[in-house]
């Protein structure tokens, strides 16, 4: 099968220009002017820009926190990300208590292969740091995984210590992986909880008093020495707030190799939501900041020293799961949904608010991610020879968000109201048509899972 697209406006990374594009066989085969060549289909993107396919490296899909499991699945969650312009995920398969990391791997495996839309990887989340899981890592970079994960926001027996974080960094380095650590001291906000509690402070107004900036920025200080001590390279997730940021920059004017990612909720929602009746609605760890740290996030985005944005799409009802912790905002798990939203959310606040160019936002969208993840240059870019993973969008469509738009099965988005300039028009995964207008053609099953290269420097 063939497929021309015609009159678009190309976006990559370092490039725009206007072209057309030849997919045959799922593969893209010829970029150039004026293409003439019969296609089994002809799409006409006049006044349309044509993006690589977005890719989504940050995802929570059905799993379970806080003793509680997520609403999307791996259809609907897929669905969701193919609505929005994503066509590729690397989610977080979470390793239970006791489990190997290849049990893990195969059962998300099980619950993806049947069920995505879209291609996917996953990132191995360690439960615990022992010498039976780092002895694994190896064998999981051969099986494709290439990047390792681990939380610093727990505490008691789940607490990671210094001499753990750094053998974790060593070993998952030596392996040919990217350690990704997720910055917030999880004894510090254990104090902090259990101080407001006994002050009766439990609405979800106190949720930024439980893990303050402060207590983001030490994590991260702690992170990036072990990093340092280790020789290794090293991911930074969720980075929330201009105190974080400040000491990766410094890390990075070292020459230290620390990459770091942000989440969209982060740049475009301020922590005056959780002073509104359904505030619990909002909670994520870290949570929403003042508005001045996303101006700080934004600059840092600017400068180079943020490389990806991810929607840390964790969805829940509000009805029976967030809105039991809104007397006590510890009862409610962290998170919400996020990853249909996140492309036209970041190219109206990002491109249309002056502080990104297009090309900036197909870099933190796509071809970083890619280049980090080890799937470039199959994802991330239009090359021939790359996969076309295209989304054809509408950079001046206005919408106003809401729940009656999103494909999620969480019975609420956290962007209800926002108005954005920029929507997805058509989808293509290897070629073929998966969403069109926010409706979803994609098959379930038909996302294929994505062996990733061993981790090198971008």
């Amino acid at each position: 099968m063939t497929t021309l697209i015609k009159n678009g406006t190309i976006i990559t990374a370092t490039d725009t220009y206007k072209a057309d594009i030849l997919v045959k066989n799922g593969i893209i085969s010829e970029v150039g002017r004026e293409i003439s060549k019969i296609a089994s289909e002809i799409i006409d993107a006049t006044d349309k820009w044509v993006l690589p396919g977005a890719i989504d490296v940050h995802t929570h899909i059905d799993t379970q926190a806080d003793g509680m499991t997520t609403v999307d699945d791996f259809e609907t969650g897929t669905a969701a990300a193919a609505a929005g312009g994503t066509t590729t995920i690397i989610d977080y398969a979470e390793q239970a208590p006791g489990a190997t990391l290849a049990q893990t791997l195969e059962d998300w495996k099980s619950k993806a292969a049947p069920r995505s839309i879209v291609d996917y990887g996953f990132h191995l989340a360690l439960s615990e740091v022992s010498e039976n899981v780092l002895a694994e890592i190896p064998a999981m970079v051969d099986a494709g995984v290439s990047s390792f994960h681990v939380n610093l926001d727990r505490h008691g027996d789940r607490h990671i210590n210094d001499a753990q974080l750094l053998e974790f960094l060593q070993r998952t380095g030596a392996a040919g992986a990217l350690p990704c650590v997720h910055a917030e001291n999880g004894e510090i906000i254990d104090l902090y909880l259990r101080r407001l509690l006994a002050e009766g402070k439990t609405s979800s107004r106190y949720i930024t008093a439980a893990r303050p900036p402060e207590v983001e920025a030490q994590s991260t200080a702690r992170a990036l020495s072990m990093a340092d001590m280790a020789k290794s390279p090293m991911y930074l997730t969720s980075l929330s707030s201009a105190h974080a940021i400040e000491k990766v920059k410094i890390a990075r004017d070292r020459g230290q190799w620390v990459f770091t990612e942000t989440c969209s909720h982060y740049l475009v929602m301020p922590c005056e939501r959780y002073d509104e009746p359904e505030g619990i609605k909002y909670s994520c760890s870290p949570p929403l900041r003042p508005s001045w740290h996303a101006d700080v996030l934004w600059k840092a985005i600017a400068s180079g020293d943020i490389h990806a944005i991810g929607s840390c799409h964790w969805a829940f009802n509000y009805a029976g799961q967030k809105d039991l912790g809104k007397e006590n905002f510890t009862q409610a798990p962290y998170g919400f949904p996020g990853i249909q939203e996140r492309l036209s959310v970041l190219c109206s606040a990002g491109v249309h608010g002056g502080r990104i160019s297009a090309n900036r936002l197909v870099d933190l969208i796509c071809t970083s991610p890619a280049k980090l993840f080890g799937i470039f240059p199959r994802k991330g870019t239009l090359a021939v020879g790359s996969d076309a993973d295209m989304v054809i969008f509408d950079p001046k469509a206005e919408t106003v968000l809401s729940k009656a738009l999103s494909l999620s099965r969480s019975d609420y988005t956290p962007y209800e109201g926002m108005r954005v300039r920029g929507a997805t028009w058509l989808v293509l995964q290897r070629g073929r048509v998966i969403a069109r207008e926010s409706r979803v053609m994609g098959r379930p099953g038909s996302g294929e899972f994505l062996p990733r290269a061993r981790f090198s420097i971008p």
